[in-house]
């Protein structure tokens, strides 16, 4: 008879869920466009996460499932993800334009097999599922781990109600407020857009 393995501990972490916005502007069923900018946002994650000590958890269908050993590295990535394509749009076409929405949460979840699963992985795909194209949604606990810091300031949003959490819960946006993105992400993105163009 083989024992079954224990149950791994829970530990705390910051999941981020990442998700492209589509509008009714630029329907994301164009199959080259769409598959462009699919690449496209992966490079821009994978060039930023190493500098934030993230983990790549897994590729979705629109986006990406990310963990960060705590809230505020975490909200450094997201920002430094929303500057970054932010000044990639300034440079591409309005029919060439990438928007993501970010949701960030910190709380216990159970690592198994590479994959992370829990309450709290729902919880930040929840909040990603309400923000904004273009902004940072992050609930309460990242908040109270940004109040000792100048950058980033978070803006408490109307309680929410979420599906599939028991609980009623406090979400927040984060504003950039100036915050630095290096020059070198700049120089990454203008190749990225030379690859978009017909001909390159």
């Amino acid at each position: 008879m083989v024992e079954a393995p224990e149950p791994e501990a829970p530990q705390v972490v910051a999941i981020m869920f990442t998700a492209m916005a589509v509008s009714d502007a630029q329907p994301l069923q164009e199959g080259g466009l769409e598959l462009a900018l699919r690449e496209e946002h992966g490079r821009l994650i994978r060039e930023l996460l190493p500098s934030q000590g993230g983990r790549e958890v897994k590729m979705l269908e629109d986006g990406f499932l990310l963990e960060f050993d705590g809230g505020l590295p975490a909200v450094h990535f997201g920002l430094a993800l929303q500057e970054a394509v932010a000044e990639r749009n300034r440079l591409a076409p309005p029919e060439q334009h990438l928007e993501l929405r970010i949701g960030v949460h910190l709380g216990p979840v159970v690592h198994r097999e590479g994959d992370v699963f829990g309450e709290g992985v729902n919880l930040a795909a929840r909040i990603e599922a309400l923000a904004r194209p273009g902004t940072l949604y992050v609930s309460e606990a990242v908040a109270l781990e940004l109040e000792a810091h100048p950058l980033p300031q978070a803006v408490r949003l109307e309680r929410a109600g979420l599906k599939n959490i028991r609980l009623p819960v406090r979400v927040f946006r984060v504003e950039p407020r100036g915050y630095p993105v290096r020059p070198a992400i700049f120089a990454r993105v203008r190749s990225f857009i030379t690859q978009l163009r017909p001909g390159s």
